[in-house]
């Protein structure tokens, strides 16, 4: 699964979730098709967190000059707590 596309995995966990939603699979089948599930989400959250990362944000400094800088999601800083 080291090349997969984030689409091909996605549309593959869909195809999974909607086996498992009609439910008319046998037991052992059923785990089968749920732990590859799971392998394809944790696929999709690893592409999007590699993409995440990759995220330039273009900043137009004092001078009108144009840069780039890392994006820094402060979404998942908890300041919401702070003293």
């Amino acid at each position: 699964m080291a090349k997969v596309k984030f689409e091909e995995a996605l549309k593959g966990l869909e195809k999974i979730v909607d086996k498992l939603e009609k439910g008319d699979m046998p037991l052992d089948e059923t785990l089968s098709e749920y732990e590859n599930g799971i392998k394809l989400y944790k696929k999709c959250v690893s592409l999007l967190d590699e993409a995440e990362k990759k995220i330039q944000i273009l900043v137009k400094d004092e001078n009108g000059s144009f840069s780039t800088r890392d994006f820094i999601d402060n979404s998942t800083n908890d300041t919401n707590n702070a003293p």
